[in-house]
């Protein structure tokens, strides 16, 4: 299989063919390219737009699936720190989690997104880290099943962050942001040409910030840059690669959530700012990664698209952890803290080809897609002997803190570490895909594909550093095929009403308790929509129902093999189904080339269904961490006359009530005489007003987030409990060249 990938690699070498993108006249590739920018960021209406991430010619109202994208001018018009802000842009989307507040974890429709549901310019990229915002020209996502394209993906969908990419205008801008706890940011842009072939972009970005938590503090370095060959009239090549270094203080929040007097509560004790772990702790984040896009076009009816990116991730980490109270002798209130010391690094190749066409076949009409892709990767895991310290008894917590005494919440010395041993585990990837878009009328159209798929995990290695010698595990290989199909109706270019079928195969990562390969999961999805143009087109009405059936469910374990606490992500305990439906709704557009407005809600419901009958979860308890409804709002207006160049702005943000903990399993909740472990969580909304004025090649910004200081919290499980950011301000000056 190794070497069917690396022949592959061979052939994109030699052809050099890009991806996601065919126009009707390469010879002027980038100036068509901006203006269907153009058009998409002046209407706002993502139905008028060709998603990069569906890798085929379909336009958005053509395809049978609920697609959102988030242009850089909403962004940039919310200031948005994180990739979390941007996603709160799409309904049905949310953070699951935020463990040590070293990365957000997102989800949606009920299933959680991992690093297989992240790309990045149409490939794979880590999700162990916090993507530099400042750098994307959009976002696209791609809700429900994508298997038949992307292979062994979560069924809640795909985020596509695709990065700025260069001009053959001059221009850019260079701007300061600055705002709470000490943030500053300066950030350059710049673009343009090199020769009449050859263009090129530079964006980057450097930020320090403090945080409303004390002790926690952050620096973030990216670079970016990229290159434009236009090669011939019909062939054009993009290269293109980014940096980014991320150092900040790991923060598990104030605490977990315990079981006090049989009953499971969160700690109220402690203030929002409270930072309950050691000062001395830290996470550093690197990933790097680079692409080759390069385009061909064989007449006006067949485009051949391949892309190829490498990526490389590594994360230091030295940290307290779980913080879990109990009582001392005296009765008094205490926590101790577990400290935890790891390194990982993970190199990763990728390369996919592209082929589309269209021809008829009599009266059908069909628009064919043709692709094939692979990938190879090595994930290498160190973990670390710890020293005892004068705070923790063999390395296992470092300080005990007292609940009534702020002394002792930031204290501990930083122990000394060796390495133990190294687990490396190597996979690859292959697929082949087949998809048909047949126009059998004018309004009657339909979609079919299939998708082969091959997913090996080679065999782990675990090198021991004390003796040097290196055990085998036996790895893993999985065969799927994953089918596709769509009805379309489309009565005009401005109404599209589909119905489709997926089924996804999820291969499972992990053992069980007992140390057994999972077996994988394999997903149904059926969904009705419709997607509506209105007000001159310029505004998008999608709405869409769906239900989604995970046949073979796994969660994270809570017990290991000895009946004690499970600390580790890759040992999972088999949860029988999960079957999750929900509606979802969005408006999205420029009514007037001064109003943007974008709107959307959700409803979820994801349920446990057909468990085990001793140890399997309880059935029809909706699963933790998972809103029942989300909600979001955003009005931005310029205004035409009086103070020409001033811009208004509100954005709301609504997520409702959530489970946090472990979802209940017969056995326990029977233990318990039917006392459920679940803490409710009430839902929440936050929201944010800004204001702006543009004068000649300057602007200035300023934004209030969480205007009335909502408090909630983000739960990673049981524990890891981090409060929501409280109101702040920020503002943003800008120079456009």
């Amino acid at each position: 299989m190794r070497k069917q990938i690396l022949s592959l690699g061979v052939l994109l070498v030699s052809m050099s063919v890009s991806a996601q993108m065919s126009y009707d006249a390469i010879s002027d590739t980038i100036r068509i390219q901006e203006i269907e920018d153009i058009n998409l960021h002046k209407t706002g209406n993502p139905n008028k737009a060709k998603a990069l991430t569906v890798k085929s010619n379909l336009t958005v109202m053509e395809n049978p699936q609920p697609i959102s994208i988030v242009t850089h001018e909403v962004i940039e018009q919310q200031q948005a720190k994180q990739l979390g802000d941007v996603l709160q842009n799409v309904n049905g989307l949310y953070i699951t989690s935020s463990r040590g507040n070293s990365q957000d974890s997102f989800g949606g429709r009920g299933f959680n997104f991992g690093n297989d549901n992240i790309f990045k310019n149409g490939a794979r990229v880590n999700s162990g880290v916090f993507p530099e915002v400042s750098g994307l020209e959009r976002v696209e996502v791609l809700k429900g099943g994508n298997a038949m394209l992307y292979g062994n993906v979560a069924a809640g969908g795909v985020v596509n962050l695709i990065t700025k990419k260069p001009r053959f205008n001059f221009g850019g801008s260079v701007g300061f942001n600055a705002g709470s706890w000490n943030s500053y940011k300066p950030t350059v842009d710049f673009y343009g040409p090199i020769s009449e072939k050859v263009a090129f972009r530079v964006n980057g970005a450097y930020e320090t910030a403090e945080s409303f938590r004390d002790v926690v503090e952050s620096q973030k370095y990216y670079f970016n840059p990229s290159f434009l060959f236009n090669m011939g009239e019909k062939s054009q090549l993009i290269v293109e690669a980014d940096y980014l270094k991320n150092e900040f203080t790991p923060d598990f929040g104030i605490g977990a959530i315990e079981n006090r007097d049989k009953s499971y509560s969160l700690n109220t004790y402690l203030p929002r700012n409270a930072f309950v772990g050691a000062d001395w702790q830290y996470q550093n984040t690197e990933q790097a990664t680079a692409g080759i896009t390069f385009n061909h076009q064989f007449s006006e009816f067949w485009t051949l698209n391949t892309v190829a990116s490498f990526q490389n991730y590594t994360k230091d980490y030295f940290s307290t952890e779980r913080v879990t109270w109990t009582y001392d002798d005296a009765n008094r209130l205490k926590w101790n803290r577990p400290v935890n010391r790891t390194y990982n690094e993970q190199n990763y190749s990728a390369l996919q080809i592209n082929l589309n066409g269209e021809f008829n076949t009599g009266r059908l009409n069909h628009k064919i897609l043709v692709g094939t892709d692979g990938d190879y990767g090595t994930a290498d895991a160190y973990t670390y002997n710890i020293s005892q310290t004068s705070y923790g008894t063999n390395g296992s917590t470092n300080g005990t803190i007292y609940l009534d005494d702020p002394a002792t919440w930031a204290s501990g010395t930083m122990p000394t570490a060796n390495k133990k041993d190294r687990t490396r585990i190597p996979t690859q990837r292959f697929g082949i895909y087949l998809q048909d878009y047949i126009g059998i009328t004018d309004k009657f159209k339909v979609l079919a594909g299939l998708r082969w798929s091959y997913i090996e995990n080679i065999d782990t290695q675990k090198l021991t550093f004390a003796d040097n010698k290196t055990g085998i595990a036996a790895g893993t290989v999985d065969r799927a095929f994953s089918p596709k199909a769509g009805l379309v109706y489309m009565p005009n270019e401005n109404l599209s009403v589909f119905a489709t079928y997926t089924n996804s195969f999820s291969a499972n990562t992990g053992t069980d308790v007992n140390y057994n390969s999972l077996t994988p999961s394999i997903i149904d999805q059926f969904e009705v929509g419709m997607k509506k143009n209105f007000w001159n087109n310029a505004v998008a009405l999608n709405l869409s129902l769906y239900q989604i059936e995970n046949r073979n469910f796994y969660q994270m374990a809570e017990l290991n093999a000895q009946g004690q606490q499970n600390t580790d992500s890759l040992v999972k305990e088999f949860a029988g189904k999960m079957r999750s439906r929900g509606v979802e709704l969005d408006v999205t557009g420029n009514p007037t080339p001064n109003l943007m407005i974008i709107a959307g809600a959700s409803y979820n419901h994801a349920v446990y269904l057909d468990t085990p009958d001793q140890f399997g979860y309880v059935e029809n308890q909706r699963l933790v961490r998972t809103p029942a409804t989300t909600a979001n709002a955003s009005v931005f207006y310029t205004l035409p006359d009086y103070i020409r160049g001033l811009k208004l702005g509100a954005s709301v943000y609504f997520v409702g009530d959530r489970i946090a903990g472990w979802n209940d399993t017969k056995e326990t909740l029977d233990t318990r005489s039917g006392v459920s472990r679940l803490l409710p969580i009430d839902d929440y909304a936050t929201v944010s007003l800004s204001l702006g004025y543009e004068w000649q090649n300057f602007s200035i910004m300023g934004k209030v987030g969480n205007l009335f200081d909502t408090v909630n919290f983000n739960y990673h499980e049981n524990y890891s409990v981090n409060p929501i950011t409280p109101r702040n301000y920020y503002f943003t000056l800008t120079y456009k060249l």
